[in-house]
């Protein structure tokens, strides 16, 4: 795995996770050793700088970040010493770095990074060896960081030689997991090649057996949230009864509120004038935009969450036909979509997701 940290930052309110590595920064006539992080939502940081992955390969480009500066160079690792570099040799490139941050971003984002990607694709062709599932497999396997394609299958014993073996044409030689030897591919080797993965296909699948023996495992997310609907919410509506500003009265101290969104915007202020303004609009959206307007009362950033898992509850005890919803998703993960909040939607911490996760794993079966 890459020699990565992980790292965080406040935007906007929202903590965004990032992992991090050590970089050359430099600094006028001398070069300064420090961290260089990228975040789940792309942003790209060193030291005062914030940019995006289109930023950082500029930077590399112009020597403002290096892997190894001239030798000599007035040098300073923050924080600990300064002196003159010594003669350093980078074994990786500026393009292998950022391919191993792109890689990290993915994984924050729980999706596919470049070894899955290309496991997926190697998976496709062994199911169906056409020309074109080959090609597919050789633009993941490159797209894999160079100096980590020899880890690509997690097969310390065979390393990546069986996908080489696939794009390599019969009568081509290449090397072995042994540096010493080489390999000549033939039909037959092919053949053990593709025998690999379909062996590799199969034993996973009987550990996916064994692993969830006592119910299914979920394999695909569900995406709730993210929806409008100017002209009036859908009747019956669906997965959109799982919204925070879907029209469904909860209580909270007493009152009633149109929505969650309503309540929630509501109870961030301590301004009796706000809170009821907020309480009174016409929709959950409108409610928010109020609510991002009113003085916020103090501590409720580490109110907020048990504030809304407490709506969530109601809302759900309140109303069983959208009970009934949320248990009808079964164990499927859900991330919530909202372009307004890094903290509530999966582009960030998901925590609406999550909630509605908790609350679901409350509910009677009966509901």
């Amino acid at each position: 795995m890459p020699d990565t940290t992980s790292t965080s930052r406040v935007a906007g309110g929202d903590v965004v996770e990032g992992r991090q590595r050590l970089v050359f920064v430099r600094d006028g006539d001398r070069y300064a050793l420090g961290p260089l992080a990228v975040f789940a939502d792309g942003v790209v940081r060193w030291r005062y700088e914030s940019t995006d992955f289109d930023g950082l390969r500029a930077a590399f480009g112009d020597g403002t970040l290096t892997l190894a500066p001239p030798e000599g160079a007035p040098l300073v690792i923050t924080g600990a010493a300064r002196g003159t570099v010594p003669a350093l040799e980078s074994w990786l490139t500026p393009e292998l770095v950022i391919g191993e941050l792109a890689d990290e971003v993915d994984r924050l984002n729980d999706r596919p990074d470049s070894f899955r990607r290309c496991w997926n694709a190697v998976l496709a062709y062994a199911a169906d060896p056409t020309g074109a599932h080959l090609e597919l497999v050789r633009e993941a396997y490159h797209a894999v960081p160079a100096h980590r394609r020899i880890h690509v299958l997690g097969d310390m014993d065979q390393n990546d030689v069986p996908v080489r073996i696939l794009l390599a044409e019969e009568g081509e030689t290449i090397p072995a997991r042994n540096p010493d030897r080489t390999l000549t591919v033939t039909p037959e080797l092919r053949a053990w090649a593709l025998g690999y993965f379909r062996r590799s296909e199969a034993g996973a699948a009987r550990s996916q057996e064994r692993r969830v023996a006592d119910g299914p495992e979920t394999t695909f997310p569900l995406i709730v949230g993210g929806t409008v609907h100017p002209g009036g919410w859908p009747d019956p509506a669906g997965l959109e009864v799982l919204q925070a500003d879907y029209p469904a009265v909860v209580t909270s101290g007493g009152r009633e509120y149109a929505s969650v969104m309503h309540a929630y915007w509501a109870l961030s202020t301590d301004d009796t004038g706000w809170h009821d303004r907020i309480a009174a609009a016409a929709r959950g959206l409108d409610a928010r935009t109020l609510g991002e307007e009113a003085p916020r009362r103090a501590g409720w950033p580490a109110a907020r969450l048990g504030v809304m898992a407490a709506l969530l509850r109601d809302k759900f005890e309140r109303h069983p036909a959208m009970a009934a919803t949320l248990l009808g998703t079964g164990d499927a993960r859900l991330l919530y979509d909202d372009w307004a909040s890094k903290y509530w939607s999966s582009s960030g911490a998901n925590w609406l997701g999550r909630l509605l996760e908790l609350v679901r794993s409350e509910l009677p079966r009966g509901s």
